[in-house]
């Protein structure tokens, strides 16, 4: 029985030492650090942004990059240079990042209103409005629903 215990205890605190010595690490890095695909996305879309910062989130099975704008706007990439999250806060998001259907639908139903953040992921975009409106798109452009 003292053996059994013993076996889990040090079972116990092999596990602890592991997984504190796996920490995420979050480092700045350069522009040409980035993965190539995040490069080209923000010259073509972001061409006149002055870039503040990027930083690098390293974790145990994968990393990320997140790029800020002296104006306080950020895009995230993910571990392959794909972006993930464009957010403009006050501005909005570049047609061309929305895409002329998301940018159509937006005009013609939402007129005066104008997207300020985009999620994508697998499944659809996740479009948020000046005014707090939120929309989702599936992987095809097709307006699915509100978001609340």
């Amino acid at each position: 029985m003292k053996k059994n215990r013993l076996m889990i205890a040090a079972a116990s605190l092999f596990v602890v030492l592991f997984l504190s010595s796996c920490k995420d690490e979050y480092t700045k890095i350069n522009f040409t650090d980035l993965p190539y695909e995040s490069q080209v996305f923000l010259n073509t879309h972001f061409p006149n942004e002055v870039v503040s910062h990027i930083m690098k989130d390293s974790e145990i099975f994968d990393k990320s990059y997140e790029v800020f704008f002296a104006d306080g706007d950020n895009v995230e990439f993910n571990s392959t240079g794909f972006w993930e999250n464009v957010d403009c806060h006050n501005d909005s998001v570049p047609s061309s990042v929305l895409g002329y259907e998301i940018s159509d639908y937006i005009n013609t139903h939402h007129s005066g209103s104008y997207a300020v953040e985009i999620d994508v992921n697998m499944l659809n975009y996740d479009v948020e409005l000046n005014n707090g409106l939120e929309l989702v798109f599936d992987s095809y452009f097709d307006f699915v629903r509100y978001e609340d």
